[in-house]
């Protein structure tokens, strides 16, 4: 039985909803899972190639959660979605590992309980979120929970995606954050957040480049990206409506209704900065999708 696993990357934050507002992108890692004697690992750097392997965790997380032990795999990886860009490759990771788990125990979880054991092993649901479930939400943590609140996006949204050749650690991100905000601050970002899911599910471009503006994260984060100036200067001026950085970045996101504005911006940005990637990408509903062959 080979069960073959696509997880789309994801983006979290979109400016001012940090750690709550996640979107699922169309940009997909493949992973593919035969039972095997040993642990083989096949299509990453040899140091992943073993058991801390964050797909292979996954995998073992729901077989021990279901009680039962689990065998080995023979596991090929096709990975899209670059490590350490802030687009959720682990959440791509640790889901296929628990999706294929299921396939294999034919079902035994619901995709909500899937989604559970993925947000407790990440600590947050930002990216969990997006990642198994698809399309934009809300996420929240409670005490013995977590819950995520579907949102309506207008399709014609375009992500135009650049990728810089240098990684900003997650920890070295949260390190750069205040330890406390002013209310002004707080009231502020809530405020915009509020209003960018208007805009979202509108597809309104002028209430966007007012909502997609954030005083909690992205001040401090931006120093840590040295091209994130001349990235949204370079964005705004080819006519997207807004910019953002993924998750902790590097990557950045510039958003338009428009494909000619967002080719334009990608083709600039790879034009200034020819070692940095480039997509421009769609939201996706649907999330992690399981195959069996």
């Amino acid at each position: 039985m080979l069960v073959t696993v696509r997880a789309p990357a994801s983006t979290s934050n979109l400016g001012p909803g940090f750690d709550c507002l996640g979107l699922a992108l169309s940009l997909t890692s493949t992973f593919t899972f035969e039972l095997n004697d040993t642990l083989v690992i096949d299509g990453c750097p040899e140091e992943f190639r073993n058991e801390d392997n964050l797909v292979i965790q996954g995998f073992r997380e729901v077989y021990m959660e279901a009680g039962e032990t689990p065998p080995n795999v023979h596991l090929t990886i096709e990975a899209e979605v670059p490590v350490a860009r802030g687009l959720g490759s682990s959440s791509t990771c640790f889901a296929a590992g628990v999706a294929a788990a299921n396939a294999y125990l034919g079902n035994r979880f619901t995709r909500e309980q899937l989604f559970q054991i993925c947000a407790r092993f990440e600590g947050h649901p930002d990216n969990a979120a997006p990642c198994m479930l698809g399309g934009l939400s809300a996420s929240f943590a409670t005490e013995d929970d977590f819950h995520s609140v579907p949102l309506a996006l207008d399709p014609e949204w375009r992500f135009a995606t650049v990728i810089p050749d240098y990684e900003v650690k997650t920890h070295e991100a949260r390190a750069a954050m205040p330890k406390e905000i002013s209310v002004k601050d707080s009231v502020f970002t809530t405020s915009h957040a509020i209003a960018m899911i208007h805009a979202l599910r509108e597809g309104d471009e002028k209430l966007l480049a007012l909502a997609c503006r954030d005083r909690l994260h992205e001040p401090c984060r931006k120093k840590l990206i040295r091209d994130y100036d001349a990235l949204r200067a370079l964005a705004l001026a080819s006519g997207c409506a807004a910019f953002f950085i993924s998750g902790s970045g590097s990557t950045l996101i510039a958003m338009t209704r428009s494909q000619e504005v967002a080719e334009r911006f990608t083709r600039e940005a790879v034009a200034k900065f020819p070692t940095f990637g480039a997509h421009i990408l769609r939201a996706v509903e649907g999330g992690t999708q399981v195959t069996i062959s």
